[in-house]
């Protein structure tokens, strides 16, 4: 079959799992108000699941013996097609054991592995929490990425990134270290 083909296929069944998990959303939304409006649920928790086509296959033993940021790295992009992309701690935690990465490497007790892999994916830099606790690649908010670069250093004199009163206070700073800097090389010549 042409590439052309297969990638149609592939095209149309995203759409399909977009409009599956489109209708189990207002599915779970008619439920939650008949909740609230104090009547039974009109569909079943089964009714309510994402069908397989959009689950993630992770083959046995994928990530043994493999560093703990490279296969979280491949587990979040294997995800990236996902309505939801991001991950929490306790899905990547569950797609590492299936893919058989030896989490006792980390910590013998549960919480010390959570803190290990929790520790280790906030210092990596192509690794971004969000606010609400999920991880994602950094790659995917470029937003993100152009704020962390340029907070790395304090003299930014973008009004948008860092305000204007801290703006004008580093570009008055660096003024005058120049003028400082300019004057003792000037003494200093004339003393030569």
């Amino acid at each position: 079959m042409s590439d052309h083909i297969l990638k149609t296929i592939e095209h149309a069944k995203t759409e399909i799992n977009k409009h599956h998990e489109a209708i189990i959303s207002a599915k779970r939304l008619i439920n939650q108000l008949c909740v609230f409006a104090g009547l039974p649920q009109e569909y079943q928790d089964a009714e309510l699941q994402v069908a397989g086509g959009a689950e993630i296959t992770i083959r046995r033993n994928v990530f043994f013996g493999r560093p703990l940021a490279t296969c979280v790295r491949e587990y979040l992009d294997m995800r990236k097609d996902k309505t939801v992309k991001e991950a929490t701690l306790d899905e990547i935690l569950a797609a590492l054991k299936e893919g058989g990465f030896d989490l006792k490497k980390i910590s013998d007790d549960t919480d010390g592995i959570k803190r290990g892999v929790a520790i280790t994916l906030a210092k990596n830099p192509q690794f971004h929490r969000l606010p609400n606790g999920d991880f994602g690649l950094l790659s995917w908010y470029p937003s993100i990425r152009r704020s962390k670069e340029k907070s790395a250093t304090d003299d930014s004199e973008d009004p948008a990134e860092v305000g204007t009163a801290e703006a004008d206070e580093n570009r008055q700073k660096r003024e005058h270290d120049e003028a400082a800097e300019a004057a003792a090389e000037s003494a200093t010549e004339k003393l030569l």
